[in-house]
């Protein structure tokens, strides 16, 4: 119960902030557009651009044997400058998350009847999500360029999960082999989760109003992503899996 309200709870909360942020980057430089008499304080306030880059992400250890994945994100953001050094920044990405993890089975955790001595299987496990994260952005000049870091709360929504599997097998009579397959496991995985992100860049000019933009970020999984793991296939033994991810993102802005 305690664990469903905190979950209802953060989605609610994070729900509101965003759509007070969509609201505020809609209508903040009009009413500053209206005040001056012009339409031009709404063009030189707003912002936007689009990035890519890696990802780097891995299971909390609620259950062993978990290892990094990489893989890679794409996306836009739109943003609201307050002044020359603080701006809140709206973006949806997408994030290629998810992690390494090993599960090892005995026969005595199979059946007593089984043929199976030892089963090990790598599975590497990828979850394709949406990631729209509502951030503060504070800036500090250097030179021509900006350095900056930004922090805030994300929505991530997962519309398709997966696992490629490698599996070993050793049979009583001392026969090893391996096996490869995969498998779609999205019904598995939490649709929502809610994270914090938080991270640092620089942005450093080109052409006239246009500049190139450098960012390192880390989101940090607040709640469980894969109920209900063991790591050795057995309900007695069981966790609720976390992740976090560390991306790498170059882009540009307008």
């Amino acid at each position: 119960m305690k664990h469903l309200f905190s979950k209802l709870f953060l989605r609610r909360a994070f729900t509101h902030i965003l759509f007070l942020g969509i609201i505020y980057l809609a209508f903040a430089g009009k009413t500053i557009a209206q005040e001056s008499g012009s339409g031009s304080s709404l063009l030189e306030n707003m912002y936007y651009g689009g990035k890519f880059g890696t990802t780097i992400s891995q299971f909390t250890n609620q259950q062993p044997h978990t290892s990094v994945k990489q893989g890679i994100t794409a996306g836009g953001f739109a943003g609201f400058n307050f002044n020359d050094k603080m701006a809140v920044q709206l973006e949806l990405n997408y994030l290629q998350e998810g992690g390494q993890l090993l599960s090892i089975e005995h026969s005595w955790d199979l059946s007593n009847s089984s043929w199976i001595e030892i089963k090990t299987d790598n599975q590497n496990v990828t979850l394709h999500n949406l990631d729209i994260p509502l951030m503060f952005k504070y800036s500090y000049p250097l030179g021509t360029s900006k350095i900056f870091a930004v922090v805030g709360p994300a929505l991530g929504i997962n519309f398709h999960s997966g696992i490629k599997h490698e599996t070993t097998i050793l049979t009583e009579i001392g026969n090893v082999s391996t096996y490869t397959g995969e498998e779609n496991i999205t019904s598995k995985i939490e649709r929502y989760n809610v994270g914090i992100t938080a991270g640092i860049g620089f942005e450093v000019p080109v052409f006239t109003d246009n500049y190139l933009l450098f960012d390192l970020r880390y989101r940090y999984g607040m709640m469980p992503v894969y109920k209900g793991y063991s790591y050795r296939g057995l309900p007695q033994i069981t966790g609720d899996l976390q992740n976090n991810t560390m991306y790498i993102t170059i882009g540009f802005g307008f």
